[in-house]
């Protein structure tokens, strides 16, 4: 907690300091010279000497008083309507910040170590108040599920702890983020069971640069290659064999299950994943090959992801159920 006030507070400092200034700002700023320079003209041509002396110098250049002083009260007074302006601006700003929420929902599921919280990493021009919904789905051993239906209701807890925050205020006002190190069935499951409560910014643990980040790199133009269709007949159950991050290997699967196997798989598995547009699009391809097979007469798939978080959330968020996959 400690250290998360003190991310806020030097993140709010920034913020401030290169925050985008209005007219009033540049305005106020320009004055401040001119109005030192007003009142302090006449009082720099006098200056006291090492013995005592009062010694005049210039004074033929000083500013007539009446002269001076218009001008000091003109200058006054556009200053402290540019402080009016900009206070108002402020309190515009700070009453929007106050009334838009942002829902950060953090899962921890695959260590124990608690890591860099999430709610501290989100971009600044997401605006509104943090406030932070741990989905903690660690069961006290490391890297391991012990009881899989436990977590089932966690999911569901942290659902309804989402729900209870967003309820009060305009939906319009509430943004959602998510983030997570959980396992691949259960984030699949959280993308399913968020995607029902309004906008989702999804954010990623970097593992080479050990932070999160944002899904805002280019779209590589490259896509899934489709293996597999023609060889389902009249199967109910199939495995669909996804491979993202690494290549989901046949003799692995033919340890668990006998099925007809359906491959998504990336041509370059090294290539990048940071781009919400090609996250999108790898899901809209998921998606289609999900309802063939429901045309083809598949009762059930069972599913077999290997991609990053961020990824399989937004494949859940896509999925809509056709047919149940396992």
């Amino acid at each position: 907690m400690k250290r998360e006030t003190i991310d806020w507070a030097f993140r709010e400092f920034i913020r401030y300091m290169f925050r985008p200034r209005g007219f009033e700002g540049r305005i106020a700023a320009g004055c401040v010279p001119i109005l030192v320079t007003l009142l302090g003209w006449n009082w720099a041509i006098k200056f006291v000497a090492p013995g005592g002396s009062s010694i005049e110098m210039g004074s033929s250049n000083a500013i007539p008083e009446w002269i001076q002083w218009p001008l000091v009260v003109f200058f006054s007074a556009i200053f402290a309507i540019c402080v009016f302006i900009g206070w108002r601006r402020f309190a515009r700003e700070n009453e929007l910040r106050n009334r838009k929420k942002v829902i950060v929902i953090e899962g921890r599921g695959l260590r124990e170590d608690d890591g860099s919280p999430l709610t501290a990493a989100i971009p600044a021009e997401i605006v509104g108040n943090r406030i932070g919904v741990l989905m903690d789905l660690r069961q006290r051993k490391d890297g391991v599920v012990v009881d899989p239906e436990e977590l089932l209701l966690d999911v569901d807890s942290t659902r309804r702890q989402v729900q209870q925050h967003a309820k009060h205020g305009d939906s319009q006002d509430v943004t959602l983020v998510y983030g997570g190190l959980t396992p691949v069935p259960f984030t699949f499951l959280s993308g399913v069971v968020f995607d029902d409560e309004g906008r989702i910014v999804v954010m990623d643990w970097d593992r080479t640069r050990e932070a999160w980040r944002s899904l805002n790199s280019h779209d590589d133009g490259q896509r899934f290659e489709v293996d597999g269709l023609d060889d389902i007949r009249s199967a109910k159950e199939v495995v669909l064999a996804v491979s993202v991050s690494y290549q989901v290997r046949s003799e692995n699967i033919a340890t668990t299950f006998s099925y007809p196997v359906v491959r998504l798989t990336m041509s370059d598995l090294a290539s990048s994943h940071w781009s919400q547009a090609k996250q999108n699009a790898l899901a809209t391809q998921f998606f289609e090959v999900a309802k063939l097979l429901e045309a083809k007469g598949v009762t059930t798939i069972h599913l077999l992801l290997a991609g990053q978080n961020s990824l399989v959330f937004n494949f859940g968020r896509r999925y809509d159920g056709l047919p149940p996959a396992k």
